[in-house]
């Protein structure tokens, strides 16, 4: 596949994008939680979706530096969101995993996404739709190195 130079109307158009998703995140968020940070959010939920977890592998999933992770982990576990326990197979390792409440606050904050970009999307035409949908799907196998 050639590719072209990308012009800075096209960055631009994306980086509008990319803060109206921010925009939604961000809203999104403090309408569940109002006193977490995102990156402690992002931390939450990278340890819902792999529980148990290990810090070391939220702040590489996250691409963070481990003793971030840790901060906003300890701030997760004060607020109930998070448990942590002693890995039984190595007890140099922490395991991470999310309450009742952090699950639950996840899916809240999951539920809300979904529900704004569904009216978002609900607003174009069919072929629109089609045609965003498709362009997201392109950008995320790019983003993340597929071709």
């Amino acid at each position: 596949m050639t590719q072209t130079s990308v012009t800075e109307e096209e960055v631009g158009t994306a980086l509008a994008a990319l803060r109206a998703m921010i925009s939604i995140g961000d809203a999104t968020l403090e309408r569940a939680t109002g006193s977490l940070t995102l990156t402690q959010f992002r931390a939450l939920r990278v340890v819902v979706e792999h529980t148990p977890v290990t810090g070391t592998r939220v702040a590489a999933d996250l691409g963070m530096n481990p003793s971030s992770v840790t901060r906003a982990c300890d701030r997760l576990v004060t607020l109930g969101l998070l448990s942590r326990a002693r890995n039984p197979s190595n007890r140099r390792e922490t395991l991470l995993a999310p309450t009742a409440k952090g699950r639950q606050l996840a899916e809240q904050v999951n539920r809300d996404r979904r529900r704004v970009l569904a009216g978002i999307l609900d607003r174009l035409d069919p072929d629109s739709r089609a045609a965003v949908v498709a362009a997201f799907a392109l950008f995320t196998d790019a983003a993340d190195g597929k071709d």
